[in-house]
């Protein structure tokens, strides 16, 4: 409290667990979606589930895609599988209940899967047949387009799929743009209906660049949407589940 200025300093020193402080909100940012926004490290879910993140939103046809590549591991060194999905999303409206918050409505309509271990490959090969990419077998490292098979079962991918969403940007000290998306729901489920649409969010995603390229090409014609970089950095592609919790068939928390 003896530093100056600090207007939040003092109003934390002057409380007491009778009164306490009452800081001014943040100002609302206006929502602009456009460009590539990645994890900023390795995120972790409910059920032991650990994953970075990495989308493109196309303002101008309010089309997006994105990269989720998820691991065995908190370190996000052992991958397990990848998932690049698109669709397109809502025009934004401001959310009732939470203050600076923007409610989407995001539809998936496109997915493919990359088993990135041996574990995952051997699961998706011994499916139910046509339930995760149609005739065929998987291998590791390899992408299967699983839009005609209505997603993939074995990995709780549903497609065509719905998604009642909040957002929010905010800057950080640095005046780095933040993007903050709806926090899944905790019994593994998806916020596919109004009444579960987030009332949090997941940790912040970082600003990358601009607008990327157009999205009326097919999804498997396009390249990956971000190369990892050497040596590591905030814009990685997405992130793989651990072998366990698929078996178990735990719902896929993927989605924004």
């Amino acid at each position: 409290h003896h530093s100056r200025p600090c207007p939040a300093c003092v109003l934390i020193a002057r409380s007491n667990e009778h009164r306490p402080p009452v800081l001014r909100p943040r100002p609302s940012l206006p929502l602009r979606l456009g460009g590539c926004w990645a994890s900023t490290h390795c995120e972790v879910r409910p059920a032991v589930l650990f994953l970075t993140r990495l989308f493109t939103f196309h303002g101008h046809s309010r089309s997006w895609e994105g990269i989720y590549r998820h691991f065995s591991d908190p370190a996000c060194r052992q991958p397990t599988f990848t998932v690049h999905a698109a669709g397109h999303y809502s025009r934004g409206t401001p959310s009732a209940r939470v203050r600076g918050g923007t409610e989407l409505v995001f539809q998936v309509t496109e997915a493919h899967v990359t088993p990135m271990d041996q574990a995952t490959t051997a699961m998706l090969n011994f499916s139910e047949p046509s339930s995760c990419g149609g005739p065929g077998a998987w291998s590791v490292g390899t992408e299967r387009d699983v839009t005609a098979t209505n997603g993939c079962l074995p990995l709780g991918i549903r497609l065509p799929h719905v998604e009642y969403e909040l957002f929010k940007m905010e800057q950080d000290p640095q005046g780095q743009s933040l993007l903050f998306i709806g926090q899944r729901p905790t019994d593994g489920s998806s916020p596919d209906t109004p009444e579960k649409r987030p009332t949090s969010y997941q940790a912040p995603l970082v600003f990358c660049g601009g607008e990327a390229g157009n999205l009326s090409r097919p999804l498997q014609r396009r390249p990956p949407l971000q190369k990892p970089p050497s040596g590591g950095g905030p814009c990685l592609p997405v992130a793989p589940l651990p072998l366990l919790l698929l078996v178990l068939g735990l719902a896929f928390l993927w989605w924004l």
